[in-house]
């Protein structure tokens, strides 16, 4: 185990433990918030585990430190080789990573129709989301606060824009080497799932381990806990929450991301 120490733009540090590298191309994981993001961090943490392939995520590392990953600069990219690592956690494009070439990388990416995610978002900043140390948990105690003032038909379109920028800004990892899923088409499929990913990345599993893996991230909540960041995990939640003007406007605020990525319209 190798420590390496890595650097904001403004000079702050935070110390990686980073393993000898697996006989393995180098992969990136990339996710919307609220996509199922942490499940796909789980999955992939497992069967990096299982596999014995380091698992490297500095948003996870940054967060835990309570520093912003947009804060770091360019220089970091040299964590990025292309042999024995997953690269994974991240919840938008980086800029750090616009001049990298990321082409030659197999990348996976995880979407979900963005009304939903809007709707899971407003609840878990307002309630349940658990708070970093430091400036950034500050900022978001300050948003917690903010939040329980505003109701959900207000936020999704106050913040409509901002999370179709996070969908737009991910064309940058469109190529030949890109898998995309979609929440709606894997949270109910999870043992298909870790075989495309393990058969996109050419890797290979033992039947049993794949069933293990899957049966241990099947979790579905009985009923809505809120305040536990247990949400509904069914597609389509926006349509109960939100109000049909709402939907509208929302809907061709988004249409864009929705035709993309195959949402119905309504």
């Amino acid at each position: 185990m190798m420590q390496r120490v890595i650097y904001t733009q403004d000079q702050q540090e935070i110390k990686l433990e980073i393993a000898s590298p697996a006989n393995v191309a180098s992969f990136f994981v990339f996710a919307i918030p609220k996509s199922g993001s942490v499940l796909q961090d789980n999955v992939m943490e497992d069967i990096c585990q299982y596999l014995e392939i380091p698992a490297i995520s500095i948003a996870k590392t940054a967060f835990k430190e309570g520093i912003e990953e947009g804060r770091f600069g360019e220089d970091i990219c040299e964590l990025f080789v292309e042999q024995g690592y997953c690269y994974y956690g991240f919840r938008y494009f980086p800029p750090y990573l616009n001049n990298f070439d990321i082409k030659g990388f197999k990348k996976i990416l995880l979407v979900r129709d963005p009304r939903d995610i809007l709707v899971s978002h407003y609840f878990s900043m307002k309630k349940s989301h658990p708070l970093p140390q430091g400036a950034m948990g500050d900022q978001l105690a300050q948003l917690r606060q903010k939040l329980s003032e505003v109701d959900i038909d207000s936020y999704v379109l106050e913040n409509a824009e901002r999370f179709a920028d996070i969908f737009r800004a991910y064309a940058r990892i469109e190529d030949e080497n890109l898998k995309l899923f979609r929440y709606e088409d894997i949270i109910f499929a999870k043992h298909q799932w870790i075989g495309e990913i393990l058969a996109f990345l050419g890797l290979e599993m033992e039947e049993s381990v794949i069933t293990e893996i899957a049966k241990r991230h099947d979790i579905f909540p009985n009923r809505e806990n809120v305040d536990l960041h247990i949400r509904k995990v069914t597609p389509g939640d926006y349509k109960e929450k939100l109000k049909p003007d709402t939907i509208e406007i929302l809907s061709e605020l988004l249409e864009d991301v929705l035709i993309k990525y195959r949402y119905e319209l309504t």
